[in-house]
């Protein structure tokens, strides 16, 4: 939820993509003007969830203080919000249960370093992947570790000032003038995404629901809710995300 930008659609839908563009030319007095053939392509969207269950008895719910739903309603939310971190931020293919990775099918910038000199020239060559693809960095989002952010926020010049401005171990942060999000899911990288050519479809936020009748099933286990007095509180959330051609994210691997 911290990137903005994306382009909202409907879930199960076929969205018509450009894969290349045509190509004009200048043309001489009498010659004849070129063809140009533009190709495009369809993205599919289709559907996904995520959702949690967890079960404590109903004498735990009276004693605790404070009240034990409302910390499992809150650890199952932030349990949902890190599979998305990590869904999104992941190089997977898509499948009927899981949404493609945004990282997926993009080939690693390997990084020369983490020295100041060596940081700065892999961002230039990641801003370049996008450039030489015909993007702008407008609408883009760095994203990277807390603990990459970190790093980065220490490196100091010879006068002892901030290499990269902008950067700060706290609240917003800008790298070379792009926001920078953070995310441990993003692990060793240090990605360029585009959230303008990435279609998402999702259905509001977060739905709890809570019962007391009902009948569980985990693994080998069994739980009665209502024969055995206890409570469950499901989270569930529809949200699903696709990319309108590969070059919408790019990253610098780090070992």
């Amino acid at each position: 939820d911290q990137l903005t930008g994306f382009r909202n659609v409907p879930f199960n839908s076929k969205i018509p993509s450009q894969l290349t563009g045509g190509a004009a030319q200048w043309v001489g007095e009498g010659a004849k003007k070129p063809l140009t053939n533009p190709t495009f392509g369809e993205v599919e969207v289709k559907e996904h969830k995520l959702a949690a269950i967890t079960v404590y008895t109903q004498e735990l719910m009276r004693r605790s203080d404070p009240a034990v739903d409302v910390l499992i309603r809150d650890d199952l939310i932030e349990a949902s919000k890190i599979l998305i971190d990590s869904t999104f931020l992941g190089a997977q293919e898509a499948t009927a249960v899981t949404p493609i990775g945004v990282f997926n099918s993009v080939t690693a910038i390997t990084s020369t370093g983490v020295t100041a000199a060596a940081y700065e020239a892999d961002l230039l060559a990641l801003i370049s992947s996008f450039v030489t693809a015909n993007l702008s960095l407008d609408g883009a989002y760095f994203v990277m570790s807390e603990t990459r952010a970190a790093q980065l926020s220490l490196l100091r010049d010879a006068l002892g000032n901030s290499y990269f401005t902008g950067m700060s171990l706290r609240g917003d942060r800008t790298l070379m003038g792009v926001p920078v999000i953070t995310s441990q899911a993003v692990t060793n990288k240090i990605g360029l995404i585009k959230t303008s050519e990435i279609l998402i479809a999702q259905d509001g936020g977060v739905d709890v629901s809570y019962s007391d009748q009902a009948t569980l099933i985990d693994g080998g286990n069994t739980h009665n809710l209502w024969q055995e007095n206890k409570f469950a509180v499901r989270v569930e959330k529809f949200i699903t995300w696709s990319k309108r051609r590969p070059i919408a994210s790019a990253f610098i691997e780090y070992a």
